[in-house]
């Protein structure tokens, strides 16, 4: 799960390669799944490359809706050291966070 290695564009330097594929299988898989919820099982979806300062790797999540991307949602695997500030160093985890304001204006979602 860890390693003393080198932070990269993929990954954190505390994390392994697999602990890293793992963690965005289910992070993506998760957020596609709460996507397709909101915007039904035939949404189109893309990954997009992001940046943010608690995360690393980053992504953004893009619904295709009224013929343009919308993106509604950040997300990323946690920064290693947040864990080990927090006392839970020997976890890993990802976070997420949701555009509620473009959703909120959305007319169309399943929710509403």
């Amino acid at each position: 799960m860890f390693e003393n290695g080198e932070r990269n564009e993929t990954k954190q330097a505390e994390h392994s390669g697999d602990t890293v594929k793992v963690l965005e299988l289910t992070l993506k898989s998760t957020l596609e799944d709460l996507c397709r919820a909101l915007f039904g099982e035939n949404a189109k979806m893309r990954w997009v490359d992001a940046y943010f300062p608690f995360t690393h790797p980053s992504y953004e999540l893009e619904v295709f809706y009224n013929d343009k991307w919308l993106e509604v949602l950040g997300c990323g695997i946690m920064e290693q050291q947040l864990l080990e500030s927090a006392g839970a160093g020997d976890k890993v985890g990802w976070a997420f966070g949701l555009g509620l304001e473009r959703l909120a204006m959305m007319q169309n979602l399943k929710i509403l």
